[in-house]
């Protein structure tokens, strides 16, 4: 039932966010077509900058479609038991999921907010020094601030992130109200969801999912657009059309030409919107098995193990360490270079001791409230050991 592909995808994901966060930070004008309101143009006549910020080559550092990927593998995931178990086994799966979700989700944001107010607390993030110099004062200069306080921090790390999407210690919590919302809403839609005519709920509920949540329903639409995916059985043709198309989509900018003719949505952000069917596409090619190899690959396996860690911890490391780097060193290529690759070897480090020490615990907690409450017989990858991946 578990989908490696599905795991290695949502780890290289999960680094895409990362990298793309030290680009924020460090080289912000890389992405001016990608969020032109956050982040200045490059000032001056330079080939390189425009090379570097071209659709194709920002893939390597574009979070929004990382994210994106996220929510459509999560609704995937959460959903595989629906279709690949006998329906008594798959309800008692889905609603072992239900009851486990919260647990399972913010038993490590609540680590992760945790070491994020020690670090606070003890002046440990540079990274209002390091905004002016790299000119991301509208990003990296906005997180942060002065007087945030313990109070906050508990509140967060409780309920506050999870379920209203504050992240004031952990700004990229902002995406896991939407992950576990989204969540709870796919698992009761499944658990709800009759034998037959099973499009007249689905019309029904997406209307009320834009009734609700308005311009961010575009997310809530990608975990049911995950759910979708089962069963793909395409060629190889259409693996590689769904992935360029996806690539394509994914990679959307602003103020590019070649993006001009695409009719702009009236109901969404024309980049969420857009981001959205290319991570449809990109991971519609992949459950198919498109990259197999690559994705099913040891480092990879290894990314998609430690993916949610790596989300949690990054940015702390990126506001503490890469920030005192960047302020203590030339703000040169070589220099720049070099504090990526230790970023990058510190965030994999410390996400591979938070995964043992932290994440994996919640996985077996969580699974062991969701047995307590729902008993029966489990699905097959219900019980977790020691190799398996969330």
């Amino acid at each position: 039932m578990k989908n490696r592909s599905a795991d290695g995808l949502r780890g290289l994901a999960a680094l895409n966010v990362a990298i793309t966060h030290f680009v924020a930070a460090f080289l912000p004008w890389l992405l001016y077509y990608n969020y032109g309101v956050l982040f200045p143009r490059f000032e001056g006549d330079s080939a390189w900058a425009e090379v570097f910020s071209s659709p194709l080559l920002t893939l390597f550092y574009n979070g929004h479609f990382a994210v994106l990927i996220f929510f459509v593998l999560s609704g995937y995931v959460l959903t595989l038991p629906y279709f690949e178990q006998p329906a008594a086994v798959a309800a008692t799966a889905l609603r072992r999921r239900l009851w486990a979700r919260y647990l399972r989700l913010n038993v490590p944001i609540a680590a992760a907010v945790a070491l994020s107010w020690l670090a606070y607390r003890y002046g440990l993030y540079q990274h209002a020094a390091a905004a002016p110099l790299s000119g991301s004062l509208k990003w990296l200069g906005s997180v942060y601030p002065p007087g945030l306080d313990g109070a906050l921090a508990l509140k967060e790390a409780l309920f506050g992130s999870i379920v209203l999407g504050q992240a004031a210690f952990v700004p990229p919590l902002w995406t896991l109200k939407v992950e576990f919302i989204g969540s709870l809403y796919i698992l009761l839609f499944y658990l709800a969801r009759p034998a037959r005519f099973t499009w007249l709920p689905l019309a029904l509920v997406l209307p009320l999912l834009y009734a609700v949540h308005g311009e961010q329903s575009v997310y809530y639409y990608a975990i049911f657009a995950g759910s979708m995916l089962h069963g793909l059985r395409l060629g190889r043709p259409a693996q590689a059309a769904l992935l360029l198309l996806g690539l394509y989509l994914g990679a959307y900018q602003h103020f590019r030409a070649m993006y001009g003719f695409l009719p702009a949505p009236q109901l969404w952000d024309v980049k969420s919107a857009y981001n959205t069917l290319g991570a449809v596409c990109l991971c519609a090619a992949v459950l198919s098995g498109l990259g197999r190899g690559l994705l099913e690959s040891r480092a990879v396996q290894f990314l998609g193990r430690v993916s949610f860690s790596l989300y949690l911890l990054h940015f702390m490391i990126l506001c503490a360490f890469s920030a005192a780097i960047y302020v203590r060193f030339p703000r040169e290529p070589l220099y720049i270079g070099a504090g990526f690759a230790a970023y990058l070897a510190l965030c994999l480090g410390a996400a591979a001791l938070f995964e043992r020490w932290v994440d994996r615990p919640a996985i077996r907690l969580s699974r062991r409230f969701g047995a307590l409450v729902c008993p029966g017989a489990a699905a097959p990858g219900e019980t977790l050991t020691r190799r398996q991946a969330p």
